[in-house]
């Protein structure tokens, strides 16, 4: 404020928000006033919340393909499950998160939906660096469908200190999942003939799948889905529920599609001002239903 780069005005402004959140919360009031502070250990992660976690990770999951209805599953005889993030604790939390009681991965999740039944492997595949040494691939090919789970984990992007596998040490510089993973599905794609082979992919933005989507046969982007993740997949796998997610940002085919940043302007980005080629469009999403849009009435395009 001394130097003139804020007004006693502008720092009112914005604490006056700060303060009617906390005065809406209670924090001035007796405690014997507010409803919050009866609150004990039965209000945290119960049997509600739990369920809601699971809905809020179903219906974000968005599927990108689904080549001759290969989704929903009908029950097979037999399962695989592969790849580095289908038991991994990051691929569900993301970051900013605390630890639950449960995280369900995505190999319990499809495991207790089959049910024991069906005859499940698992087998971690590949990693994030190797292109030549991988597991799994022989014994998906005496399965009838194998689920591979790849993609990216909040270490490998993120900000600068948090995404210590991220070859920047940070944010992307690229929107390509890891060589190693393209690699071991191709080799996934090789042993098992024409079974199905759904890709899982996490990550918690836009990503190139132009690598892999010849060798999948339906794609089902989960995000980072919390601690219901393998539920709430497997709920989408088996048919329990539709998938109904909508990708919430532009899937551009390549950076190089994209502007640089001299400035910081929105010309050329995003859904609103991009008008080039993309991957997949701002709102795309699959459903097990068939269904079409069409305008009622189509707004204008936006002025650039």
């Amino acid at each position: 404020m001394q130097k003139g780069l804020l007004t006693k005005q502008e720092v009112d402004s914005a604490l006056a928000a700060l303060l009617r959140t906390q005065m809406k919360l209670g924090f001035f009031d007796d405690k014997s006033k507010v409803p919050f502070s009866s609150y004990g250990a039965d209000s945290v992660h119960n049997a509600g919340h739990i369920a809601l976690a699971r809905a809020m990770a179903t219906r974000s999951m968005v599927l990108l393909k689904n080549n001759n209805k290969v989704l929903p599953l009908k029950t097979p005889n037999s399962m695989m499950i592969v790849g580095p993030n289908s038991f991994s604790f990051d691929a569900l939390s993301g970051n900013y998160h605390g630890v639950s009681s449960h995280m369900v991965t995505f190999v319990e999740g499809i495991t207790a939906a089959a049910g024991p039944g069906v005859h499940i492997e698992y087998d971690q595949g590949c990693d994030y660096k190797d292109t030549v040494h991988f597991g799994g691939t022989r014994a998906a090919s005496n399965c009838e469908v194998t689920v591979a789970v790849l993609g990216l984990t909040p270490v490998m992007e993120g900000e600068e200190g948090d995404a210590f596998l991220a070859a920047h040490g940070g944010d992307r510089t690229d929107l390509s999942l890891p060589q190693a993973h393209i690699a071991y599905l191709k080799a996934l794609r090789k042993s098992i003939g024409q079974k199905p082979l759904v890709l899982v992919v996490t990550a918690g933005s836009a990503i190139d799948l132009s690598s892999v989507e010849p060798y999948a046969d339906a794609i089902i982007l989960a995000w980072y889905p919390g601690e219901q993740g393998g539920n709430a997949l497997a709920d989408i796998l088996f048919g329990k529920v539709s998938p109904s997610g909508h990708l919430p940002v532009t899937f551009y085919r390549s950076l190089g599609d994209l502007p640089t940043y001299n400035d910081y302007g929105m010309k050329g980005r995003t859904y609103r001002y991009y008008n080039g080629p993309v991957q997949y469009p701002f709102g795309y999403g699959l459903s097990y239903a068939d269904f079409t849009y069409a305008w009622q009435q189509q707004p204008k395009r936006p002025i650039h």
